[in-house]
């Protein structure tokens, strides 16, 4: 099932919407993450600047022929074997990953989902006690360049409502600023 309103722009314009080094930083991706799983790679924006920073393996997950070729194609003139992508609905269909065997979850730009909650549940299945969720979305503000329309658009406190639903802890209630379009959030599953 496709993210509602998930249309992609040129390759080259979505990815000058982010400050991956930043990211990496502010959300918490240290080199010697073992196993980090990522729901909806797109173009592969983060999965191979992750990939080529961390020293474990990524698995990412996408549903669109398109984005899959282009990510695939990217893994490849990079040289990288520490990435799987795998063409699956994983909202519907869940990840097929076993339960607590998981380091990280990146969940970037996809919770404007009509259910968001499907989401958080199959990333906390699937992490270790212990490990976290890194959450990033756009702001919430009506200036972005791109993002979901504001009527399906994330707020912070929304996004933070729906992580202790799922099972989540937060340390404290931090919004992490992302510039220049978004905010990040991270989770720990105890």
């Amino acid at each position: 099932m496709k993210i509602r309103d998930s249309g992609m722009p040129e390759k080259s314009y979505w990815e000058s919407l982010f400050n991956i080094p930043l990211i990496i930083e502010h959300m918490n991706i240290q080199k010697d993450i073992n196993k980090i799983v990522e729901f909806g790679c797109g173009y592969g924006t983060f999965t191979i600047p992750i990939a080529k920073f961390i020293s474990g393996e990524i698995i990412a997950f996408e549903i669109d022929d398109q984005m899959i070729e282009e990510a695939d194609a990217e893994k490849i003139s990079n040289g990288l074997n520490n990435v799987t992508i795998r063409k699956r609905d994983f909202i519907s269909e869940g990840t097929g990953i076993s339960d607590n065997c998981v380091d990280y979850v990146m969940i970037f730009n996809i919770l404007h989902h009509d259910k968001p909650l499907e989401i958080l549940n199959e990333a906390f299945r699937i992490l270790k006690t212990g490990s976290s969720v890194g959450i990033i979305h756009w702001n919430f503000d009506p200036k972005t360049p791109r993002g979901p329309s504001m009527d399906i658009r994330s707020k912070p406190e929304e996004i933070q409502r729906w992580v202790l639903n799922a099972g989540f802890k937060l340390n404290d209630y931090t919004i992490i600023d992302l510039p220049p379009y978004h905010y990040g959030l991270l989770a720990y599953k105890n």
